[in-house]
């Protein structure tokens, strides 16, 4: 009986384990099904800001994050961050694409461009 039951169990479990890997496959990874679709977090002079994929829009409106405003500049290939105390921050973007849906950006170390407090719009004028 032992043997019969060894022999089935052989059988049973190859077959089990093609079937689940295939089915877990089917899905695209990364949520949109983007693999490159991850969460990018930038570094403010020790102030640790999370954005997700959302936040890189065509529309290029500009989102506030914790009383920062950030300012996907899509067609420069740059993010303008403005502080709450009207301090400037510029970081480049690497734009990942693959196929048709597949759209992700990477963000470089931002480094500082301006400390100086005032309007925050005349800071994006200017520049």
């Amino acid at each position: 009986m032992n043997v019969c039951a060894l022999a089935l169990t052989c059988a049973l479990v190859p077959a089990v384990l093609t079937v689940g890997p295939a089915g877990a496959s089917d899905k695209p990874a990364g949520g949109g099904g983007c693999p490159w679709a991850q969460d990018v977090k930038l570094d403010l002079n020790g102030k640790t800001l999370t954005l997700n994929q959302d936040a890189f829009s065509a529309k290029g409106e500009p989102l506030d994050l914790e009383g920062y405003q950030i300012f996907p500049l899509l067609d420069q290939l740059k993010l303008r961050i403005l502080g709450p105390r009207g301090q400037e921050w510029e970081a480049g973007l690497t734009r990942l694409s693959g196929g048709k849906r597949c759209q992700a950006f990477y963000v470089g170390k931002p480094f500082q461009v301006s400390d100086e407090t005032g309007d925050h719009n005349s800071l994006i004028l200017v520049r």
